[in-house]
Parts: structure tokens; sequence; C-alpha cells
């Protein structure tokens, strides 16, 4: 668990982050969100990939994303119901550059993913999307969501990881806020033992290979991209559809 003053800066920089998003995008000069919508394909084939005897079909499901962002996922997906929760939600609605990628079959809300304002078993799904190394507290956020979705049903999580070693130099780096948005750090073993302890059976994983996202960071243009793979803090992506057991 994070301090409560260290989440608040990881916001505070998230804020920052969005802000300057809003603005380029407002001023022509960087891409609009439409990206969520290559995403929520890209979520429909691994979705397909973990349960590949069975139709997807997500028309008459209540879906939650948690820590949603400025659009989310959810916005390009089927559903009966569908939320979205952002403790910085209220802010991304005051910016038009969010707006016109915001779907108006989406509940969005603001609130943290630790206190979820919704009865046991409401859900068939829930999303969390490059969110849990964000959080407060991940324990309650994994425990919160496990509670709202019903037996059985499924969970699409992803999240950044570092190898072992990668793994000390971050929680240093965290701990020292060089890293303003990150209180959390996971390995691959960390994040399977992390889902397993809180009630999720994983049906489906990939992840990218961390020897071509390190080669990947050194021929990177950024100045960023290439300090990270040379003090051995790059990431690779984890991907996985679990089940609520």
């Amino acid at each position: 668990m994070a301090t409560k003053n260290r989440w608040t800066e990881a916001q505070s920089y998230e804020k920052k982050y969005w802000e300057k998003s809003a603005r380029r995008i407002e001023e022509g000069q960087g891409s609009d969100l439409s990206w969520y919508e290559w995403k929520a394909g890209w979520l429909k084939e691994k979705l397909e990939a973990a349960y590949s005897d069975e139709t997807i079909d997500l028309s008459d499901k209540k879906i939650i994303e948690v820590g949603s962002g400025p659009v989310g996922v959810i916005s390009y997906m089927e559903g009966k119901e569908r939320y979205a929760l952002d403790p910085l939600c209220d802010f991304y609605s005051t910016q038009p550059a969010f707006a016109h990628s915001r779907s108006e079959g989406v509940k969005y809300v603001n609130t943290q993913g630790e206190n979820l304002q919704f009865e046991a078993e409401t859900f068939d799904m829930g999303i969390l999307d490059n969110v849990i190394d964000h959080v407060l507290n991940a324990d309650s956020v994994i425990d919160e969501l496990h509670r709202v979705i019903k037996d059985g049903s499924t969970l699409f999580f992803t999240v950044n990881l570092h190898p072992t070693y990668g793994y000390f130099l971050h929680r240093i780096i965290s701990r020292l806020k060089i890293d303003k948005g990150h209180p959390h750090t996971f390995t691959l073993a960390k994040i399977r033992s992390f889902l397993n302890n809180h009630g999720f059976e994983i049906l489906y994983e990939e992840h990218e290979p961390f020897k071509e996202c390190l080669i990947k960071d050194l021929k990177s243009s950024s100045y960023k991209d290439k300090v990270k793979a040379l003090t051995g803090l790059s990431e690779f992506l984890y991907v996985c559809v679990a089940k609520k057991v």
C-alpha cells in the first residue's frame, strides 16, 4: 500500500500529464484518443483466445472498468450497462479534447477503486487496464473488483512489469519520487501471485519479451527511453484474462 501523500502526488502527476495531452490535441499537435477503439478490438481478441471454444458476445453484459482514464476502453465496447470509474473523472469531463471520444452509453463515475459503491456480484466483467500500479492500495482495489463481479465472471487485466533487478531499482526511484506516477511495482511472478491470492484464476496470459523491449528503448529517439534501458528500468507489458473463483 502506498501512503496517501504518495498516491496524491501520483494523481497530481497523472492530471498534469492529461492536461498536457488535452492541450496538444486541441492545438492539433497530438493524436486524438481513437486508439481506445483499437484497444477495444484488441481486448476482444484476448477474450477470444481465453475462451476459444465460445462465441464472445458482450451485448447483454454489465461491465465495469476501474481506472478508465479520460475515455476508457469500455467506451468502444458492447454492453448492456457500462461503468467507467476514475478518481480524476470529474477533471476529465472538463476537457473538451476528451469529450468527443466518450460514449454516451457509459456511466462515468468519479471514485477510487478501493471503495466501489456497488452491491456484490453486480457485474459480468471487470477491466483493470494499466491501473494497478497507479492506485493507493492495490490489494483493496483487486478485492473490491472481485467483490462486485459475479462468480465465474471475467477480469481483463494489463500492467507493465519489471524483471527482478528492475523491480528493486524501480522501488527505489518510486520511493524517491523520480517516477512520480507509479507507487507500485510488480514482476511476472509477483503479478501472478497477486491475482491468484485475490481469487482469480488466470485463463490466458501473454507478455512482451523483455529483451525486445530493452532493445526498443535503446534504439528510441527518446532520451528518457534510452536512460530506462541503460539503467535497467525498461518495462514489458503483461496481459491476462482471468476468472473469478
